[in-house]
């Protein structure tokens, strides 16, 4: 099986502080095969307000040094994961033409209750006992992603956590479910994979395994062939912390390959 984690981060990213050479020694201590630095640019910030430009400059520097480093102990690829871009379309675009040929990858996420204060969703604390909130939180994240999928295809190469605001309405005591909003999920996987993305299983460092049995089994029925998986690390030790598990969910709905990227297209490689 390929072991591949192309889904974590580095210092690059404003949630992490480690460097990428870090990084890439707790890959090849994984045993992975293949990894991808997708550092975060989020078009809003924690606070809701337009964020500043991505460091591509650093973030290549970092990049080439690091996989100047490796030989061919590890197959290192530069992504990004490109947050909120239905926020802002033209910015989004405009900085994914600055990671020129090097880019390899962009997962499309959604971290920010866009229009309503703009803020991360895992800043929101009120969530707790108020379930119409919740759902009102669920509810944009969806409609936004389908604004990602059916007029920005160009913007992302793997759709990201789709169910990234239950570990924060889950966690706040809201019981919600991707079953309650499967007509518009499996909607939104029928474009997916009707415009040739991929579907990412996210596992949150081993700590989202329960998810993706679901979601990976809808996104085969509406048609999916693509699926990457990530650990979503911002620290060493979860390098690669449930991607085997991720591997194992991915063959049992019934997909043959794993997807990688580079130059921006797909490689497949068998499960």
């Amino acid at each position: 099986m390929y072991l591949c984690d192309i889904h974590s981060h580095s210092q690059i990213s404003p949630d992490c502080d480690v460097p990428l050479a870090d990084m890439a020694r707790a890959a090849i201590a994984a045993g992975l095969r293949e990894f991808c630095v997708s550092d975060h640019h989020d078009l809003l910030d924690y606070d809701g307000l337009p964020a500043a430009p991505f460091c591509w400059p650093a973030a290549k520097e970092q990049y080439r040094a690091v996989k100047d480093s490796l030989g061919d102990r590890l197959t290192l690829r530069l992504g990004l994961e490109l947050g909120s871009a239905p926020y802002d379309p033209e910015t989004a675009r405009a900085a994914l033409a600055q990671g020129g040929e090097e880019l390899d990858f962009v997962l499309g996420s959604l971290h920010n209750w866009i229009g309503f204060h703009n803020n991360d969703l895992l800043d929101m604390t009120s969530y707790q006992g108020n379930e119409p909130l919740a759902r009102r939180a669920m509810e944009s994240t969806l409609e936004h992603t389908w604004t990602l999928v059916t007029q920005m295809p160009d913007c992302y190469d793997s759709l990201a956590h789709v169910s990234y605001p239950l570990r924060y309405i889950r966690k706040d005591g809201v019981s919600l479910s991707m079953e309650d909003y499967e007509e518009r999920v499996r909607a939104i996987f029928t474009e997916v994979a009707r415009t040739g993305h991929a579907l990412e299983a996210n596992v949150w460092a081993g700590r989202d395994l329960d998810s993706w049995p679901l979601l990976l089994g809808w996104f085969k029925q509406c048609g999916g062939e693509l699926v990457t998986v990530g650990a979503d690390a911002h620290r060493p030790e979860d390098v690669g912390r449930g991607i085997p598990q991720a591997l194992e969910l991915v063959k049992a709905a019934g997909f043959g390959y794993v997807a990688t990227y580079e130059r921006r297209r797909p490689v497949l490689h068998k499960l």
